[in-house]
């Protein structure tokens, strides 16, 4: 269980729509609640009641790009101040689904990369121990005709993935493949972790 005084790590697991991110969060946390450690799940947009709240406002309406903008960073650094860093003070694992990369592909793909990475990079936004990116070469279910984002189709989400692979090559990200059995892609992220000295 967490120790006293020990900060924990924050682990975001990203990529493109429908490639199990939320699969393999719940199934990451299982694997390491199991193993004796302290784990919080949280995703954006989302992860309290303010946060639930503007989802919806976000994924149900159709916003100008920067006030969608404007409302996704809002949320986040609330998230961050209520959710989070409480989380990480008391020395849990934060398994985030979804943070800055979704930003700079969806957002900065309407308003430009170096104005969204500005704001991304304001110093109240946390910087994660790791970022996984999930690919799949192909989307492994078919899109929620109730979200806008999804509706755009598999070529919008195309652009998606390639603007996600590009980002983890400019910034060190981890690309783990979404592809085959799920308690494969599970074992390929714990891996990871392992590698970065959060496991045992």
């Amino acid at each position: 269980m967490a120790s006293s005084g020990v900060r924990g790590s924050l682990v975001v697991i990203e990529g493109p729509d429908r490639v199990g991110k939320s699969t393999q969060v719940a199934r990451l946390a299982r694997r390491l609640e199991e193993e004796g450690r302290a784990v919080k799940v949280s995703r954006e947009p989302g992860g309290d009641q303010v946060g639930e709240a503007l989802r919806t406002v976000i994924l149900e309406t159709q916003l100008d790009p920067w006030t969608e903008l404007l409302l996704f960073l809002a949320g986040r650094a609330r998230h961050l101040a209520e959710v989070v860093e409480p989380a990480l003070r008391g020395g849990e694992l934060v398994l985030l689904d979804r943070y800055t990369p979704s930003t700079l592909v969806y957002q900065g793909a309407m308003l430009g990369d170096v104005v969204v990475g500005e704001l991304t990079s304001l110093p109240v936004f946390l910087l994660p121990n790791v970022t996984v990116i999930l690919d799949c070469v192909n989307p492994l279910a078919a899109f929620d005709d109730a979200d806008r984002f999804e509706r755009r189709g598999l070529r919008a989400w195309e652009e998606r993935r390639s603007r996600y692979l590009s980002f983890a090559r400019q910034f060190g990200w981890i690309v783990v493949s979404g592809d085959g059995p799920e308690q494969a892609v599970t074992d390929r992220l714990l891996a990871v972790l392992s590698s970065r000295g959060m496991l045992g």
